[in-house]
């Protein structure tokens, strides 16, 4: 039983450039148009949270 709530089943879709579609073909050897995220993931790659000790 999941506890995602219909907010947590958001999706963020960002067209790629062909730069940036030779660039993931390069790393990860498959074509992409696009990237596919939830609004919590694209938060974290955009503003990652560091803790201090």
């Amino acid at each position: 039983m999941s506890t995602e709530s219909s907010k947590d089943k958001r999706v963020v879709s960002i067209e790629l450039t062909p730069t940036q579609q030779e660039q993931v073909f390069k790393e990860i050897g498959k074509s992409a148009d696009s990237i596919e995220m939830s609004p919590a993931e694209l938060e974290e790659r955009i503003a990652p949270r560091r803790f201090q000790p």
